[in-house]
């Protein structure tokens, strides 16, 4: 028998630039709520075997499997929280597709950051790693990149009206505080 099952289970997207808290948010707000799931996409392609050999493909599989997984986690009931970066819309619209074929609910937050504090974030990462993922992500992007970054999801806002812009500049408890509200 099940625990707790979400009348309306949630899948919340929390986007933005690499560094700016995503998974670190979304496993916060995961272990607030009953069996839901915080699914990071680069855990899972970091899992496959030999992904390095051509991370696209892996990162393509990485994210039907997380799409299979969300579908099963929804329909048995229960709330799904996904932190990606995402610079390109297609994705963006399968989860939401995926949401409403399910009777979820689809929150899009974007984690947004001007370049400067961007560029802090991920030097910081680089010199402290706090998950063994950053270690081989922060092979693909640094600091130097944050520009192009905050462009990329500016981009993809201008095509997502209806995505909640979230200040990440504060501490990550003010950044959950506003990620929690969406959810109630």
């Amino acid at each position: 028998m099940k625990e707790h099952i979400s009348a309306t289970p949630t899948l919340m997207l929390i986007g933005g630039a690499p560094g700016s808290g995503k998974s670190t948010l979304a496993s916060t707000l995961a272990a607030e709520r009953p069996l839901a799931l915080a699914l990071d996409i680069d855990t899972i392609k970091h899992s496959l075997g030999d992904w390095e050999r051509d991370p696209t493909a892996a990162g393509l599989q990485a994210r039907r499997l997380a799409v299979a997984m969300i579908d099963r986690h929804l329909t048995d009931g229960y709330d799904v929280v996904l932190g990606q970066y995402l610079a390109r819309t297609a994705f963006l619209e399968e989860l939401e597709s995926l949401a409403a074929a399910r009777g979820a609910r689809f929150i899009e937050a974007v984690l947004v950051l001007d370049e400067s504090t961007l560029a802090r974030r991920l030097a910081g990462r680089r010199e402290r790693p706090d998950r063994p993922e950053h270690t081989v992500n922060d092979r693909f992007v640094g600091p130097a990149d944050a520009g192009d970054l905050v462009r990329s999801i500016d981009q993809v806002l201008a095509l997502r009206p209806g995505a909640h812009r979230v200040d990440a500049c504060g501490s990550p408890e003010e950044t959950a505080a506003v990620l929690r509200r969406l959810l109630t």
